[in-house]
């Protein structure tokens, strides 16, 4: 598991997030929720050793993350951060075949049991057909499905994703988070996911943290935070909770 305790980042005096404690358990979905500049990427950096906080410490699997050397680190946490890396001139499975460097180092050569991860990765992920497609030619969408993928690839215990809806459309959004939701579930994969939209969290995640100004102001399960003054608190204005008829609630401002 990963434990964050009393973490936090200071930027020139200034808390990007402060005394941040909390346990995420693999097999379950985390939404990261909250106004933009609330500490959300921040903390998934800070998870994912793509900064070092100025405060406080984080454990993977009982052991500091700075004791794990990069190699075997990224073997256990696999991050999407929001901007991804350019694809220029990369077929789908050369972007997928990415996720196995972890293992061998970017001049190590792939074997049998690799290439078999990523046929296993592309099938689940529904991407055999973009093989030898160029990445930069598919849709959002697909690309999308592709860096997934590439994820999965890498035979983590835990995907972090920063974002990874905010260029999709709604129906691509609905289709990423029921596959993000089917993943977790079959590969035991402990899922940080940070998103804007609370009723896509109520409907797909198991657990909710919200942010505000760098502090964590609240947590729990959908039932715990679905509450009229806990959205208020979060969002600065009072919403109305109904429930879907598909068996999860929805909140509206009004």
């Amino acid at each position: 598991m990963i434990e964050s305790k009393e973490l936090g980042l200071n930027v020139d005096g200034r808390a990007l997030l402060a005394n941040f404690s909390m346990t995420f358990e693999p097999g379950k979905i985390y939404a990261l929720i909250g106004h933009n500049g609330s500490g959300k990427s921040t903390l998934l950096k800070l998870l994912a050793q793509q900064q070092k906080p100025t405060q406080g410490r984080i454990l993977l699997n009982d052991q500091a993350i700075e004791s794990w050397s990069p190699k075997k680190f990224a073997q256990q946490v696999a991050y999407l951060p929001q901007q991804t890396p350019a694809t220029d001139s990369l077929s789908g499975r050369d972007l997928v075949s990415f996720g196995r460097y972890p293992w061998h180092g970017l001049l190590g050569r792939l074997n049998k049991q690799d290439h078999q991860y990523i046929d296993d990765a592309m099938a689940l992920t529904n991407t055999k057909d973009y093989a030898d497609r160029l990445v930069d030619t598919l849709s959002g969408g697909e690309r999308q499905r592709l860096w997934l993928a590439m994820l999965l690839a890498q035979r983590s215990q835990y995907v972090l994703l920063d974002e990874p809806l905010s260029a999709l459309d709604i129906a691509h959004q609905v289709d990423m988070l029921n596959l993000i939701k089917k993943l977790s579930q079959e590969l035991n994969l402990g899922v940080i996911i940070v998103i804007h939209d609370i009723n896509m969290a109520a409907r797909f995640c198991d657990h909710i943290v919200a942010l505000h100004s760098g502090k964590m102001i609240a947590s729990g399960s959908v039932d715990e935070l679905f509450t009229p003054q806990t959205l208020e608190d979060i969002y600065g204005v009072n919403m109305h909770i109904t429930d879907h008829p598909a068996g999860y609630p929805v909140a509206m401002p009004y």
